[in-house]
């Protein structure tokens, strides 16, 4: 059975802070017998790592969603990165915890399913997720 659509990731956060993070998403994209048939990526870079910025750029939009849609495939091999480019303001754990990470993903078969990850604020996080397609 041929796949006619492909899978849509979205990221985002209502988290402040949010702007001190940059996101990065890569997709191997798959057919029914596990064959790599394409690739996608998509990121938002507020600021190279390092930038240690006192407050967000002047063009910063919040909140901000950071969206990738793949070519048709059976599955996908998702890979989410939340990189800080400024660290905290705050250096006390009290002040510095995790920050909610919402990821939505549609299926071809257009139903969604909807995870939220807690973030460290200090690393970041890398994430690895195979993402079958509900048929």
């Amino acid at each position: 059975m041929e796949i006619a659509k492909g899978f849509k990731i979205a990221v985002a956060s209502t988290y402040p802070e949010y702007w001190r993070y940059n996101v990065a998403l890569m997709c191997g994209c798959f057919d029914g017998e596990d064959r790599r048939t394409g690739f996608a990526s998509a990121e938002s870079t507020v600021a190279p790592v390092g930038a240690n910025l006192p407050a967000p750029p002047e063009a910063y939009a919040s909140p901000r969603t950071t969206v990738l849609e793949t070519p048709p495939c059976d599955h996908i091999v998702l890979c989410l990165y939340v990189i800080p480019h400024t660290l905290p303001a705050g250096r006390d754990i009290s002040e510095t915890k995790p920050f909610p990470l919402q990821l939505r993903i549609e299926l071809p078969d257009g139903s969604e399913t909807r995870t939220r990850y807690a973030i460290n604020q200090w690393s970041g996080t890398s994430i690895e997720l195979r993402i079958p397609n509900i048929k």
